[in-house]
C-alpha cells in the first residue's frame, strides 16, 4: 500500500482546523479567521494563537480590570 503524505497533510490541516475554532471559540476570539489559519497552516499556527490570546487577555486586563481564571 502506498503511504501519501498528501493525505496526512490534509487529514492534520483538518484536525488543527477543527481544533483551533473550538480553541478560539473557547476563548471568545475569531473562530472563522482561527479556523482557516489552521487549515492553511496546519499545526503551525499554534505560536500564532497562543501569543493573540494572551495579548486578547492582556487587553482586557487592561480595559476592564477584570481578573482572568481558567
Amino acid at each position: 500500500m502506498q503511504f501519501s503524505w498528501l493525505v496526512v497533510l490534509l487529514l492534520t490541516s483538518a484536525a488543527s482546523c477543527i481544533g483551533f475554532g473550538v480553541a478560539a471559540y473557547r476563548q471568545g476570539l475569531g473562530v472563522k479567521r482561527w479556523g482557516f489559519l489552521a487549515l492553511l497552516l496546519g499545526p503551525l499556527t499554534y505560536p500564532l494563537f497562543s501569543t493573540h490570546k494572551r495579548l486578547a487577555d492582556v487587553k482586557l486586563l487592561r480595559q476592564g480590570g477584570y481578573k482572568i481564571q481558567c
